[in-house]
């Protein structure tokens, strides 16, 4: 199997990098907590164990379909979060983001400087002119991010979207497009 490298992306307070084994301790404050799995499309990971093998998974990214960065803080170099793309159209130059930030650090401002640069990098380097976030419409932080970042609200209810936790929820759809 051919390495695809992940680029590192860099703010002045974080690095956008690969994830590495040694990321799991840290990585599962942000997704192994229920709190910031809540809105997720999964279960949150039970133990360090799992999150390491969803790590393990994410070293081998499929560029033209989906890459995973670990959010890391540029002083300490300790992984806080992820940002990620995923179902990416090449041919149609679109693709969905994901994101996700241990509570600790909600409401510091790193999910944005995070998602804003990877939003650089995938138009920059891409070429991708439409970037999705489909979000849960309870999910008034992450709602008021892509807003911020100057997403549409284009599908403001999506009805029984997903299944999770044995209950289906709702989705609404957010659309930022090249200018």
């Amino acid at each position: 199997m051919a390495r695809h490298p992940i680029p590192e992306l860099a703010t002045p307070r974080l690095r956008l990098r690969a994830f590495d084994l040694a990321d799991a301790p840290d990585f599962h404050a942000a997704y192994g907590d229920a709190e910031a799995m809540r809105y997720w499309d999964h279960d949150p990971s039970p133990n360090v164990a799992r999150t390491e093998k969803y790590i393990g998974h994410w070293t081998q990214p499929s560029p033209d379909g989906w890459m995973m960065w670990a959010v890391a803080r540029a002083d300490t170099g300790r992984c806080i979060g992820m940002v990620n793309y995923h179902a990416r159209s090449t041919r149609h130059r679109r693709a969905e983001i994901g994101y996700i930030i241990a509570p600790a650090f909600f409401g510091q401002g790193y999910a944005k400087e995070a998602v804003e640069v990877m939003i650089a990098h995938m138009r920059d380097a891409l070429q991708v002119h439409r970037i999705e976030a489909e979000i849960d419409p309870r999910n008034t932080r992450s709602r008021a991010l892509v807003e911020r970042l100057g997403f549409t609200l284009e599908a403001p209810l999506m009805r029984a979207r997903m299944r999770l936790a044995g209950c289906y929820v709702d989705s609404c759809l957010y659309a930022l497009v090249a200018g």
